[in-house]
């Protein structure tokens, strides 16, 4: 009795063939120059007249610094010229992300990331993603693949945070997101005519495509700037000043999408790295910096540390 193997999505088809593994460090860094720091495991197989296959595998939670996620494009690069500067394309890039017991961020399977490439300067840019399966990755290879975090992780040392503090910024100068979700209302990002059109034209309707653009951006992030601003006025941390707005008799009155997109500046904040037209990105939050460009939005609530 045979089982039907599933045929390889159209990508990764004509790239499969049998390969050895002959790079497994458990324990792969970004150099000391590179914009992140990162770690994560690194599995790298290659053949003659293949080109090479490069899995990548993090864990988000135990403190590994950037994720693969915001960083595939350095990542992928510092791979191709450390490994493969020869090749003429960079490795096949593939991102598994592992969670333990105690995460609280969702589970994801393995992503295979594809990308623009400058050959001359072994760089990258444009990545976009595809979910494939772990049985995906072991036909491309010609073999069974580990996609754990491996036995020789050491988890990070966890560095305190730095003091963190909610500034209200301008939308307009915040970065330009850039996709890594299959939604298509992430597919371009934001061109800088309609960055500063919507700030004429703005526009408080809601859209369908997901929950980011769903509701009301202008009314939510001006109750937040304004009651964040009165629990600085009264002295109150970082930390009581989620509670003293969440729990605010304005904050109760809002739709119940107000009340979500409300506790996620709060809770789940928006941390960009530098004004745009600077090309540093986010730490988090640009799906909903996406919606609030595309509205018009004014300002935002954002989270920053003490020592920005």
């Amino acid at each position: 009795m045979t089982t039907d193997v599933p045929p390889l999505p159209a990508p990764l088809a004509a790239l499969a063939g049998p390969r050895e593994q002959v790079v497994d460090e458990h324990m792969f860094r970004l150099p000391p120059e590179a914009r992140w720091r990162t770690t994560f495991r690194l599995q790298l197989f290659t053949a003659a007249g293949l080109r090479p296959v490069a899995i990548a595998t993090q864990m988000p939670s135990a403190g590994e610094g950037r994720s693969l996620a915001n960083a595939a494009e350095e990542c992928a690069a510092v791979v191709w010229r450390q490994y493969c500067p020869d090749e003429p394309e960079p490795p096949v890039w593939m991102e598994v992300m592992v969670t333990d017991d105690e995460s609280s961020l969702p589970s994801r399977g393995p992503q295979l990331v594809t990308f623009t490439a400058d050959r001359a300067e072994h760089t990258l840019h444009g990545p976009e993603w595809l979910s494939v399966s772990p049985a995906d990755i072991d036909a491309l290879v010609g073999r069974p693949v580990d996609l754990t975090r491996g036995s020789g992780f050491i988890a990070p040392e966890i560095e305190p945070d730095p003091e963190s503090t909610y500034a209200a910024r301008l939308v307009v100068w915040l970065p330009r997101p850039t996709p890594f979700r299959e939604d298509g209302c992430m597919a371009t990002g934001v061109p800088w005519w309609r960055r500063f059109g919507r700030q004429l034209v703005p526009r408080r309707r809601g859209r369908d495509c997901c929950w980011y653009h769903g509701g009301d951006w202008q009314k939510v992030t001006r109750l937040a700037i304004r009651l964040a601003e009165q629990a600085k006025a009264d002295g109150l941390s970082f930390d009581d000043t989620m509670s003293y707005v969440l729990d605010h008799p304005d904050a109760r009155r809002l739709t119940e999408w107000e009340r979500e997109a409300l506790d996620s500046l709060l809770v789940d904040t928006i941390r960009p790295y530098a004004p745009w037209p600077r090309r540093e990105g986010y730490n988090n939050g640009q799906h909903r910096a996406q919606a609030m460009l595309d509205a018009g939005v004014r300002r935002v609530l954002v989270e920053r540390y003490n020592d920005q």
